[in-house]
């Protein structure tokens, strides 16, 4: 009986550091959705709202954005037909109530050939990816990266970037 359960110990040890092993890259990473507004009235060229989808160091977060995105210059390609307009190197300057955080974003455009809202902008689609520069406060010395989608309707700007999160 005490071989029984000296091997059931030794097997469930062994379950336990094999699992917390295997998880040790991953488990660094938290997973984070940012859902963003710009164009907002007022001084802020947009707000956002940080939302942690997985359990991790960062806690939420809101707060305004500063941006260079509208200043960045497009270039077009021809994707079977459908002209596709890339931004790249576009950067956001999220100020929250628990830091800073900077991202660099590519995006690729394309315009859904009207404009709903009557605001004098034609309406358009984007899909990206995104990256950390730099942080402050909760997110000093945060790294990561992810995938973003884009509701252009000129006046408002809809986004949201999904990716991870870790510290080095």
């Amino acid at each position: 009986m005490k071989a029984r359960h000296a091997i059931l110990v030794a097997l469930a040890a062994a379950f336990v550091l094999t699992s917390v092993a295997a998880a040790g890259p991953d488990a660094a990473k938290q997973r984070v959705a940012i859902d963003m507004k710009i164009c907002s009235p007022g001084k802020s060229q947009g707000t956002f709202v940080l939302t942690p989808l997985r359990g991790g160091p960062l806690k939420g977060d809101s707060g305004t954005i500063s941006h260079n995105f509208l200043s960045i210059r497009g270039h077009d390609v021809m994707r079977v037909g459908q002209k596709v307009t890339i931004y790249d190197g576009g950067v956001a300057t999220l100020t929250g109530k628990r830091g800073t955080l900077t991202i660099r974003d590519r995006s690729e455009w394309v315009n859904l050939g009207n404009d709903a809202n009557q605001d004098g902008n034609e309406d358009s689609v984007a899909f990206g990816t995104w990256k950390v520069v730099r942080g402050t406060g909760q997110y000093a010395g945060i790294v990561g990266k992810g995938r973003d989608g884009h509701a252009g309707l000129g006046c408002p700007w809809y986004a949201r970037y999904e990716g991870f999160l870790s510290s080095p």
